[in-house]
């Protein structure tokens, strides 16, 4: 009974209906990418329950034919669903992919053939960068993308309070939909408006290649006091490995000048003359001349005491 069930069973797979033996479907894969390693899923079913077995292939771009990848696949009787896994070994280039699965079962065999296009080449990078604020609460990016026969399909814009921050999701504002050599203009309102913020953008193609870091360029001079010494300034933000790296100098101290001590003669000079000593001078000379004030009365109301008593 069971043979005779199986036998009349009709295989249907991916919204189609077949009445063969033997039959294998494969998913597509994504299509462009730039990953080097995913699976090319397969469903292969032998309605005769017998037991299946599968062979995965590839032609590249440099292969003059398919070659077979990987070892062979046995599945159970009657059959079952699997992969053939695709790695870096196996996309050895930019290019197009073709994959093809073929599965035997005794003397029936089929097979099904897809193609993947790998590319790892990014977009170029944005120029003609400006930020401009627009009022107090806004700015305004401006930007050019490149000419990059038609590679750039959108730009990122980030934003941050610091100007080191990294260039993903968490900093992410907006995005730009941009072709190749497109001038573009993108308005942020900020969070809040007394502070400064620093923006940098990045320019993606259609298969997630992203460009280099375009951003903000700031310069920190350091003031060395009383007038700016020459070269005291930093190099710029540098932009790299999709960071915005601060790169300012780290501030000088100035040295610091001793406070010339009072001589004898500013001790006995004129109220003038101590006012132009520092605050530690000038503390010093008047305790000094208090305690001589306070010792003289002391020395005065003695003698009165003592010719007081003398009178007596």
């Amino acid at each position: 009974m069971r043979k005779l069930v199986t036998a009349l069973t009709i295989f249907m797979f991916a919204g189609a209906v077949y009445a063969a033996n033997l039959d294998v479907r494969i998913e597509q894969p994504k299509s462009p990418t730039n990953q080097n390693s995913f699976p090319v899923h397969f469903v292969a079913l032998d309605i005769l329950d017998r037991p299946v077995t599968v062979k995965c292939f590839k032609k590249g771009p440099s292969d003059g034919g398919f070659v077979q990848f990987g070892s062979d696949i046995n599945l159970a009787s009657g059959g079952n669903s699997g992969n053939c896994d695709v790695n870096s070994s196996i996309l050895t280039g930019n290019g197009t992919y073709e994959f093809k699965v073929e599965a035997t079962a005794g003397s029936d065999s089929d097979s099904e053939t897809t193609s993947v296009v790998y590319n790892t080449d990014g977009p170029g990078d944005p120029r003609d960068y400006q930020k401009n604020k627009t009022n107090s609460c806004e700015y305004t990016i401006h930007f050019k993308t490149a000419d990059d026969a038609g590679k750039t399909v959108k730009v990122e814009v980030y934003r941050s309070e610091n100007m080191s921050f990294n260039t993903d999701s968490g900093t992410r504002v907006g995005t730009v939909g941009a072709g190749s050599n497109e001038t573009k203009d993108f308005t942020n309102t900020i969070p809040d408006c007394n502070k400064t913020y620093y923006y940098a953008i990045r320019s993606f193609d259609s298969t997630g290649n992203g460009s280099g870091v375009v951003g903000d360029s700031v310069t920190t001079t350091t003031v060395i006091n009383p007038t700016p010494t020459p070269g005291g300034t930093a190099s710029a933000i540098a932009v790299s490995g999709g960071s915005v790296l601060d790169e300012t100098a780290p501030e000088t101290t100035p040295e610091s000048t001793p406070t010339p001590q009072p001589s004898l003669e500013d001790v006995e000079g004129s109220v003038e003359g101590i006012a132009t000593g520092d605050a530690s001078s000038s503390n010093n000379l008047y305790g000094w001349l208090l305690g001589g004030g306070i010792l003289g009365v002391g020395i005065l109301l003695y003698a009165i005491a003592k010719s007081r008593k003398q009178a007596r």
